[in-house]
């Protein structure tokens, strides 16, 4: 059983012995935009979901406004 916090801790020379690879400038400006390029699609879909929702409710609006009027039987 554990309380509270426990911290670890790298050694400076552990971190200045470790070799970092990271892509070429040109690799990473690709992986951007392809990656703006699917949230760009996500963000369309996600706006066609939120209007099917909004119709979705304003017909369970008039559906209920129909019922409860009488214009529309219940059976």
């Amino acid at each position: 059983m554990v309380n509270g916090v426990k911290l670890f801790s790298i050694p400076q020379k552990l971190l200045s012995s470790t070799d970092i690879i990271t892509p070429s400038l040109s690799e990473q400006q690709s992986i951007a935009d392809y990656l703006d390029q699917k949230c760009s699609e996500i963000d369309k879909l996600i706006s066609i979901k939120q209007q099917k929702i909004e119709k979705l409710k304003d017909y369970k609006k008039s559906l209920i406004f129909e019922c409860v009027t009488g214009k529309r039987k219940v059976s």
